[in-house]
């Protein structure tokens, strides 16, 4: 009898990517269109995308972007594999934010029976940060996720507590409501943040819908001084007459995840804000989508 090699369901696929995107406002006003989009079909397959050597009035220069997104049963484990990969080459955000390389990996693993989903942000890195002239000591937490790669899992660890270290804003919860009310109003790319962290920490827990953790909340700026004017708070980093930069912010939905690797936002000389290397996908087989 011939083994039929079709998945046992159906299943629809996710899965999107996208190399930088942002807008600004001052001195002059421009939009920068999403860079290097690529998003799945409904029925997998795979999808691609590239963009180099863009350049906007010396605030932004990327000499490359590609993205790749692709989604595919696999009959040997009987599962759905859906990827999403951004990688920026040669960025440069107003002399503030430079690498050398960014990387955002996103896999998803579906069981074909419609059993719950996992995920892996393995490959997520950066290279050569730096970050207002300070080279950027930073590792991921991708071994951390990989103990609470499905949502069941996220669920139980903020339930425990456990996963407290890595909720974005965890660090900012550590400093004083007055402290935080200062930063927001002298960052107003915070302005909300003081909300998230009351958000979570609330005594008693119960499930999210979706949860926001940052896979870098423990990195350091080499040779920045305890006294100097900039801060760096969890995934935070606040530069005065500058604005804020976030990195590595993961959303984890029931059925959908979420990796953005940078987002700057600038709130004094100039405004406006741009974010890259983005990746994310989810998907689901009948039943329980």
């Amino acid at each position: 009898m011939n083994k039929c090699g079709c998945p046992p369901s159906q299943h629809n696929y996710n899965a999107s990517a996208y190399g930088f995107a942002g807008a600004m406002k001052r001195p002059t006003h421009h939009s920068i269109p999403t860079q290097a989009p690529a998003v799945l079909g409904v029925d997998g397959g795979r999808g691609w995308s590239r963009v180099q050597g863009f350049k906007l009035d010396g605030l932004v220069a990327i000499d490359d972007a590609h993205t790749e997104v692709g989604g595919s049963y696999d009959e040997c484990h009987n599962i759905h594999t859906t990827y999403a990969s951004s990688t920026l080459e040669g960025v440069n955000i107003a002399d503030v934010f430079i690498a050398d390389q960014v990387v955002s990996k996103l896999h998803i693993y579906t069981p074909a029976d419609g059993g719950e989903s996992s995920f892996t942000i393995t490959g997520s890195h950066f290279r050569n940060l730096r970050i207002a002239g300070h080279e950027v000591d930073i590792q991921l937490a991708t071994s951390v996720f990989h103990g609470y790669d499905t949502f069941s899992k996220v669920t139980a660890a903020h339930l425990s507590k456990k996963a407290d270290p890595w909720l974005l804003g965890h660090k900012l919860g550590e400093l004083s409501d007055a402290e935080q009310a200062k930063l927001e109003e002298t960052y107003h790319a915070l302005k909300g943040m003081g909300d998230v962290v009351k958000a979570w920490k609330q005594p008693n827990r119960s499930e999210k819908g979706t949860y926001w953790f940052s896979v870098a909340n423990q990195f350091t700026l080499e040779g920045l001084p305890d006294d100097s004017e900039i801060k760096v708070i969890g995934n935070i980093v606040c530069i005065p007459k500058f604005g804020v930069i976030r990195l590595a912010e993961l959303v984890v939905h029931r059925h959908w995840r979420g990796l953005t690797m940078f987002r700057v936002h600038m709130c004094s000389g100039m405004d406006g804000g741009c974010g890259g290397a983005g990746t994310a996908g989810g998907g689901g087989s009948a039943p329980g989508l």
